[in-house]
């Protein structure tokens, strides 16, 4: 879960220092390991020198001298004695096999310098990780058979100045090609230990690309924070085995950056993913966690790029182990109460736990291992597999859902379309319709119905909401007036609204009902629906209760003459109600200047502005004595959403 745990709880407070570090050796003999703290004065016998005497030196035990103390200079003398194999030819060479990075030092052999890495304060300059080198040794200086003095002077940076003793390095002199055989096998020792963490984060790296891909399919964002969160742990990890297996060179000053800038981002989105995955309301935990995070990657910076010590420093190698604690600790009990209370995602968060939990246990034990892999990354592989699959098979689960609804929706909207007969010819009229859905299914209606008693029968309405619900609600009014008798209109929308009444949901239906005589005396009854436009003006009508909401709402009706050439428009509030993208809307305004245009152009201008809303425009034009309609619409006289 965490990149940065995976690499740190078991070796904190020291990185780098000592993890798989092999015991001390002295190349063939078993002389006692010296050391002194501090660096050599400037006057006086030089420690290098084979005749100094260095009795008075303390002994390494088992090859491990201590840190210098934290306010020292940071420097360590050591000397030993090493024998040169009797059979050596060649020229000759030391090899020097060091467990410890991040540290600058010289190679003496016989009091001569043969070889350094680093530079010393005030420019410091340190070698990164463990390191095997070989130096050549001049010609003369020892010989085989013989017992070489070496020293060994290295500085250590302010935050691996701690208590207690790390293992030294290995010494031998040999033929310099036998020595540079053995550095070469042990080079591709350790690219091999380092081959099952590669593929572990290569494997771990295509599930996080497979999880993406599926989440640009479902759209789910759960699957955006695991592919992000499965991303971030490969990139770390990869980023410290291509340093361990000397293919990528960093200097200390970039490399402590570089990491903090990869474990960033892993831990936010861990956070992320934990409280937005199981919907956890605790904000004030969650800015504890963050909280946590943030202190722990400055606490790093200023420990580890400091080259001199200070309280600053001092503390902030203490915070940081205690804010990476405390991060590891609020992750576990967020997904322990998850388990605990959360059933449907008691999975996933057992599995986000795994990493943390394993951190905690080899943050007590040190560096955990079987075989090449240690405790990080089995609980990694075990955890990222785990998650990958629950998540992977609930998006699945998801979109297809989404498919069969998709289906189930262009099904009814077929059946909408089902349910209306092919439309007729209106004689004396010219009529134009635009129905323009939001989405496949919605609430829009209208309803252009020849009488038997030669009048006309408009009805415009919207059901509010959107989708199928709203669909099935259109279906059930559409019904309701195919076998309706004819009535005045506003007794049809009172028999409409007693028999909606309860049976919306809490929601309502805006309607507006128009009868036009055989001598074009229009009557017209509303219900909340917008009033309809006459040749460019609105038509004053009672606005009337939506109908559903109350059973004795009353309608009023209005009453006018409709003269050759006038147009009526009626328009759902599809029209007023759309919004730009500054989210200005439409406006009864602008519905007022473009009212006496055709159905389409009413309908395109608010479609052009930005559509919010199903959009319905119905426009009705008288025509004179003997003057047909110069365009029909064909197509049903109802349309639905």
């Amino acid at each position: 879960m965490l990149p940065c745990i995976l690499r740190k709880l078991s070796i904190a407070p020291l990185i780098l220092l000592a993890a798989c570090a092999p015991r001390f050796l002295s190349g063939q003999t078993a002389a006692p390991v010296r050391y002194h703290f501090g660096d050599q004065p400037a006057s006086g016998p030089r420690w290098s020198d084979p005749s100094f005497d260095n009795s008075a030196w303390p002994i390494a035990q088992q090859g491990q001298w201590p840190m210098p103390p934290f306010q020292s200079d940071g420097f360590v003398w050591v000397r030993v004695q090493v024998g040169v194999r009797s059979d050596a030819a060649g020229p000759l060479a030391i090899r020097i096999l060091s467990p410890v990075g991040m540290t600058a030092d010289n190679i003496f052999v016989n009091g001569a310098l043969v070889g350094q890495t680093g530079s010393f304060p005030p420019h410091v300059q340190v070698d990164d990780f463990p390191r095997t080198t070989v130096f050549e040794l001049p010609a003369g200086l020892t010989a085989p058979g013989e017992t070489a003095t070496v020293a060994f002077r290295v500085w250590y940076l302010p935050f691996s100045r701690t208590p207690g003793g790390f293992d030294g390095p290995t010494f031998e002199i040999d033929q310099g090609r036998t020595l540079r055989l053995a550095t070469d096998a042990h080079n591709i020792d350790v690219l091999l230990e380092n081959v099952p963490g590669m593929a572990l984060n290569a494997l771990v790296l295509l599930i996080a690309v497979a999880v993406l891909v599926l989440w640009r399919l479902s759209g789910q964002k759960e699957l955006l924070l695991c592919g992000v969160l499965l991303l971030t742990y490969p990139l770390f990890n990869l980023f410290f085995e291509l340093v361990d297996v000397r293919f990528l060179r960093v200097p200390w000053r970039v490399y402590f950056p570089l990491e903090v800038l990869l474990q960033f981002p892993g831990m936010a989105i861990t956070v992320e993913f934990i409280w937005t995955m199981n919907g956890l309301r605790g904000i004030g935990v969650k800015r504890f966690a963050q909280a946590s995070m943030v202190i722990f990657n400055l606490s790093e910076l200023i420990a580890y790029m400091a080259s001199n010590p200070s309280l600053a420093v001092f503390w902030s190698l203490k915070v940081y182990i205690v804010a990476l604690q405390t991060f590891n600790l609020v992750t576990i009990a967020a997904n322990l109460w998850v388990i605990l209370f959360r059933k449907q995602n008691r999975l996933i968060a057992a599995a986000m736990a795994l990493i943390p939990v394993a951190s905690m246990l080899s943050g007590f034990r040190a560096s955990v291992h079987y075989g090449y892999l240690d405790l990080f990354n089995i609980a990694s592989l075990i955890a990222v597999i785990a998650l990958s699959i629950m998540l992977m098979h609930r998006a699945w689960q998801a979109w297809r859902a989404r498919d069969e609804l998709r289906v189930e929706f262009e099904a009814a909207r077929e059946v909408q379309e089902q349910l209306v007969a092919p439309a007729l010819d209106v004689p004396g009229f010219k009529v134009e319709s635009v129905y323009a859905p939001a989405k496949h299914v919605g609430g829009d209606f209208f309803r252009v119905l020849p009488e038997p008693d030669g009048s006309l029968l408009v009805v415009v309405g919207d059901v509010s909401g959107k989708g199928l619900r709203a669909a099935m609600t259109v279906s059930s009014i559409v019904g309701a007036l195919r076998t309706m008798p004819a009535l005045p209109a506003a007794r049809i929308l009172t028999a409409l609204n007693r028999g909606l009444v309860g049976q919306l949901r809490g929601g309502f239906v805006t309607c507006c009902v128009a009868r036009i005589g055989q001598d074009c005396a229009v009557t017209i009854a509303n219900a909340g629906h917008l009033s309809p436009y006459r040749n460019g003006a609105e038509v004053p009508v009672a606005a009337g209760l939506p109908l559903g909401i109350h059973t004795e709402a009353a309608y009023e009706e209005s009453h006018f003459q409709l003269v050759p050439g006038e147009t009526l428009a009626f328009l759902s509030d599809g029209v007023v109600e759309a919004r730009n993208a500054s989210g200005e809307l439409f406006g009864f305004d602008r519905t007022l200047q473009i009212s006496s245009s055709g159905a389409q152009a009413i309908a395109q201008a608010a479609m052009d502005f930005g559509q919010d809303d199903d959009i319905t425009v119905l426009t009705l034009t008288r025509l004179a004595a003997g003057e047909s309609a110069t365009v029909s619409q064909p197509g049903p006289a109802l349309v639905l959403a």
